[in-house]
């Protein structure tokens, strides 16, 4: 190649690069700067609840909880925006804990970067009118709000709860991981779903569809009381929902299976009805696997290509660690 050809190659490789490097830099919604291919992000937890620091339209820092359960980015207060932008809408809001929908207000076109190399642009938020005080402050840490599908649409997401780290990567297409068992879900309505079976008694089994929900910290919320005949404990605080408390009553299960892994003697939460609201879609739904059944392993969620990658451990039994005290939520 003569030296003339070389330096056009050159010049022509330059502009492809800082092309591509600022259709990174205008990406809708989130994407990978600086060419990225896997990012770790550190997360701070609190009852298997995954706290993310952020920044909001490259000013304000917030503290917002991981949740596959939400479809939209969800804040307490108008105040952690630094602008609320001019054309707002009013939605009605419905969620767990919700006895009716509340009033939100939804500002459009903002930004939030979780690091250096993540970053979703023209976004829209989601500010609730009224909301779970309890949300608010967790172990000492103000947290803002809440988000969860526009992450998990866009990568594959690896949670390692005991290590508090967060790896997104592209969703190459695959179906195998090593040291992981590949479980299908499904998506509906921006949401997980999974199928789970459950054993009350020997070698009696349910099979379910049940929400996977990380931004809840129980392990199993049933909406109906899988074991009847089993003595419940009394109607109590089980769980927080964005707006309100959750009441209701626990048993357990023998066993949860989810593909070949089993967890053994695990606690569930059986809502009242009048304190556990869900929207309404067209789907049969059981109830919600919550961040809890995961603790202390790691877990992979792979929308795009339908599956949730669960950690193999030894015989893949993993006993639970007791009922979750009064209070301790």
């Amino acid at each position: 190649m003569s030296s003339n050809r070389f330096f056009w190659f050159l010049i022509i490789l330059f502009f492809i690069q800082a092309s591509h490097s600022k259709a990174d830099r205008n990406h809708l919604g989130f994407g990978f700067d600086n060419q990225k291919e896997t990012v770790t992000i550190p997360f701070k937890s609190f009852n298997n609840l995954i706290i993310l620091e952020s920044v909001i339209d490259n000013e304000n820092t917030l503290n917002l909880i991981l949740d596959t359960g939400i479809r939209s980015l969800v804040l307490f207060d108008k105040s952690y925006i630094p602008k609320v932008s001019d054309k707002t809408f009013d939605i009605r809001f419905t969620g767990a804990g919700m006895e009716e929908p509340i009033s939100a207000e939804v500002s459009i076109n903002h930004n939030l970067r979780l690091c250096d190399d993540v970053v979703a642009n023209q976004i829209n938020a989601v500010i609730l009118k009224r909301s779970n005080d309890y949300l608010h402050t967790l172990k000492g840490i103000k947290i803002h709000g809440v988000f969860g599908y526009q992450l998990f649409s866009r990568f594959r997401v690896e949670i390692d709860y005991e290590n508090q780290f967060l790896t997104l990567s592209e969703p190459y297409k695959t179906d195998k991981i090593e040291g992981f068992e590949a479980i299908p879900i499904s998506i509906l309505d921006t949401k997980p779903f999974v199928t789970t079976h459950i054993s009350t008694k020997e070698n009696e089994w349910q099979k379910l569809s049940l929400l996977l929900d990380i931004g809840a910290n129980h392990k199993i919320l049933l909406l109906n009381n899988p074991n009847p005949s089993h003595k419940k404990m009394r109607n109590r605080r089980i769980a927080e929902g964005l707006s309100a408390s959750i009441y209701g009553s626990k048993t357990f299960a023998k066993t949860v299976r989810l593909g070949s892994v089993i967890y053994s003697d695990t606690e569930i939460l059986i809502p009242t009805k009048t304190t556990y609201h869900h929207e309404s879609i067209d789907i049969e739904k059981h109830g919600a696997i919550g961040g809890r059944l995961f603790e202390k392993s790691t877990i992979i969620l792979d929308y795009i290509n339908g599956y949730l990658f669960v950690e193999k451990q030894g015989d893949q039994i993993r006993p639970s660690s007791g009922f979750l005290a009064e209070g301790q939520f």
